[in-house]
């Protein structure tokens, strides 16, 4: 089966390892992957380890195509309609979601070349979509141009384009139950199924700390791993440290807009000696790094736009054996599946009993953890896909 897929990350080092999945996938015979010229690097994303392409080989065709003038995350559709009608794919999926304009111009442009052939996208929204008045209302002159942007989409992309949206698109593919009824909430019937977004299990398996030799080290280290941003909630981390005994420590290891504001409340916390900034690592070096955390947290914040859509980083650290805590933002409490090691948003109190029933877990539980990561396997995500792809086939051939 020739498979097509567009990923606004494609070219980003670390989609590889998902993009090799769907590869070496028995029943893909040939993959092309599509993805935006001008998407460009990524502080995180965009940074490798000196291994991973010995881990990540391509065996797949990359085809760039114009970024829109209006997003560069969004593709040209004449280059889009371009490269379908030349490929001929079987089978299209796009890994964006199902309100995006990614999916809309691609199950168009598909349309257009004539191909009855499914087109399958994947979900992680979870932010019900309405025109923001109250929001607006709180203060309008610093609202008014977000509130414009965001009223004109809901009108002109979630909308008017609704009744062709539904006639484009055929599937998708969630991370977890309420992104289908964010879907499901302008009535599109469409078929879904739950599926946890592909993460590298093996490579963080295979540095478990389950595995391999513990420190001798008194220090608990607790990390986390991600965008310096305030939604993330690392100045909460901050805060409940200092309610955690001087034997822990934090690990922090991203990058972002709020670094500086996390060394000055660091120091106004005097946590100076407790607490360590690494920059953005490859999958490989993190993995390895893993090996030194007992506790990995996700402390984000809901907003008014976001909330927590799925949180790779923590499937990636169970796949370790590493015991994780996170608040109850979005899709967090479903990925860690244990009220206990969860928390009401900005409870550090909350985030300590959080922690502290962690680092008391059993090498059994984290073992246990690892089997559960397994859900969200690279392997496993690109084979929904493919059993997703059976199942709709007879609907839109008919």
């Amino acid at each position: 089966m020739h498979t097509l897929i567009y990923f606004h990350d494609a070219a980003l080092a670390h989609a590889q390892y998902l993009l090799k999945a769907f590869a070496h996938n028995s029943s893909i015979s040939q993959l092309t992957v599509v993805y935006p010229e001008g998407r460009g690097q990524d502080p995180i994303f965009s940074v490798s380890s000196e291994s991973d392409e010995l881990l990540y080989p391509k065996a797949y065709e990359m085809v760039g195509v114009r970024s829109s003038r209006l997003r560069i995350k969004w593709g040209n559709f004449f280059d889009l309609q371009k490269v379908i009608a030349t490929q001929k794919p079987d089978y299209v999926i796009v890994l964006d979601e199902a309100y995006s304009i990614n999916a809309f111009l691609i199950g168009l442009a598909v349309k257009v070349s004539g191909l009855r052939i499914p087109v399958v996208c994947y979900g992680f929204e979870n932010i019900n979509q309405s025109p923001p008045f109250k929001w607006f209302l709180r203060d309008p002159l610093k609202h008014f141009l977000p509130f414009i942007r965001k009223t004109l989409r809901y009108i002109f992309v979630d909308k008017l384009l609704q009744p062709i949206r539904v006639q484009l698109i055929h599937g998708a593919l969630i991370s977890y139950q309420e992104c289908a009824q964010v879907i499901e909430q302008t009535g599109w019937k469409l078929p879904m199924q739950e599926q946890w977004c592909g993460v590298d299990v093996d490579l963080f398996n295979a540095h478990s700390k389950v595995t391999t030799q513990k420190s001798t080290e008194t220090s608990s280290v607790i990390a986390y791993v991600g965008r310096f941003v305030p939604e993330k909630g690392i100045l909460d981390l901050l805060n409940a440290l200092t309610l955690l005994p001087e034997h822990c420590i934090l690990l922090l290891i991203g990058a972002g807009p709020e670094e500086e504001l996390i060394k000055q409340k660091t120091a106004q916390l005097s946590l100076s000696d407790r607490v360590r900034i690494f920059p953005p690592m490859g999958l490989d070096r993190l993995a390895r790094q893993l090996q030194e955390v007992d506790v990995l947290a996700l402390p984000s914040h809901t907003e008014v736009f976001w909330k927590e859509q799925y949180g790779r980083v923590l499937v990636e650290a169970m796949a370790a054996g590493i015991p994780v805590v996170g608040s109850r933002s979005g899709a967090i409490p479903y990925v860690i599946g244990d009220e206990l090691r969860t928390f009401e948003e900005g409870d550090h109190q909350g985030i300590c009993n959080a922690i502290q029933v962690a680092l008391s877990m059993s090498p059994d539980q984290c073992q246990h953890l690892q089997l559960r990561a397994r859900r969200g396997s690279a392997q496993q995500f690109a084979q929904a896909f493919i059993n997703f792809y059976q199942k709709l086939l007879p609907s839109v051939r008919s």
